[in-house]
């Protein structure tokens, strides 16, 4: 739904159709007497539910290109669609979506712990999420998973999972917190990212589908590669949040060394295993395919040198330091995508 204020103080209302042309569905203008109003339909309108931006041209100008906004405007954009202003919808809308992006799909991201200077669009930051209720998703999730687990698999598989919730807590939750400690840190993602998570749960799995132990080269080349990529993740997870840290004085490793040294560290190891599965495709060729694996390691490689130049020439920016560190993780995510295949 868009309004449009003109000039003249008319309003205009306009319901955007997919199926309609933008010559055919013009605004139909009412007249209106706005002037001392708007901040209480503003007001109005974010306590049902409704994300309303208010342009005006002599005020905003400042802010808002004169190219996109020729005429003052408002925008309103319902999240709830044809729910309408139903608050109680509304607020039950806002509490799932805040609940998504604390529960990502892949892990909880500390959120519970997240700084309002490095993370502030967090739920819990922005206060989307009590931290009451971010306590009770976390607990009732880790007991649902631990209940599953034990109910459906046998004890190893238990055994396991217990370890790496074990070692999930004491890595954030007070008072323990230990990824205040690098070498801590280092040991626990190692561990979980590492062993766990393919050494571990491979073996595991086997068992629990009485299978015999089976050495496996390609599971302990994942295993191998993925301990010394926790490694880089461990030395660089504090790179976004360097301004933070420095403003409240939280000791890292790159508070202390720096971002452009724990920069070329973490890329200077990632290369070493890049370089090493190369090595491994040519000398245990009838445990991998040479095909893949080395032109797409080398490719990795190449995008990793370039993008660490790019942080470079970017003189090592917040918004390119959020970049480097997110490129890191899509490296990590490409190596489990191409290790089928390999």
């Amino acid at each position: 739904m868009e309004l449009s204020l003109s000039h003249s103080s008319s309003l205009g209302i306009s319901a955007i159709n997919p199926h309609c042309k933008a010559s055919s569905c013009q605004p139909k203008a009412i007249p209106s007497k706005l002037n001392g109003k708007l901040c209480d339909l503003s007001l109005k309108c974010f306590k049902n539910g409704v994300s309303l931006g208010l342009y005006n041209h002599k005020f905003c100008s400042k802010h808002i290109p004169t190219r996109q906004f020729r005429h003052n405007s408002i925008w309103a954009c319902s999240q709830v669609g044809a729910a309408g202003s139903d608050p109680m919808l509304n607020k039950s809308s806002s509490f799932k979506d805040a609940c998504w992006r604390f529960l990502r799909p892949h892990t909880i991201r500390g959120t519970a712990l997240g700084s309002t200077v490095n993370k502030p669009y967090l739920p819990i930051a922005a206060g989307d999420l009590s931290v009451q209720s971010a306590w009770f998703l976390v607990i009732f999730f880790a007991v649902t998973g631990l209940l599953i687990v034990g109910y459906n698999f046998g004890p190893f598989i238990t055994s396991l999972y217990s370890l790496g919730l074990f070692l999930g807590t004491i890595y954030s939750v007070p008072p323990f917190r230990m990824k205040r400690f690098p070498v801590a840190a280092f040991l626990i993602i190692a561990t979980v990212r590492g062993f766990l998570l393919n050494f571990g749960v491979y073996y595991a799995t086997r068992a629990a589908l009485g299978l015999p132990f089976q050495w496996s080269a390609p599971v302990a080349f994942i295993t191998t590669f993925v301990t010394l990529f926790a490694l880089v993740i461990a030395i660089t997870k504090d790179l976004p949040d360097v301004e933070g840290d420095r403003k409240f004085q939280i000791s890292t490793l790159a508070t202390k060394l720096g971002v452009r040294n724990i920069a070329f560290l973490g890329s200077g190891l990632l290369l070493v295993n890049y370089v090493t599965a190369v090595l491994a495709a040519v000398y245990m060729p009838q445990a991998f395919r040479r095909s893949l694996m080395i032109p797409a390691h080398i490719l990795l490689a190449l995008c990793l040198i370039f993008q660490a130049w790019l942080l470079e020439q970017a003189n090592y920016t917040k918004e390119a330091i959020s970049v480097f560190y997110h490129f890191i993780w899509n490296l990590f995510y490409t190596e489990y995508a191409i290790f089928p295949f390999i």
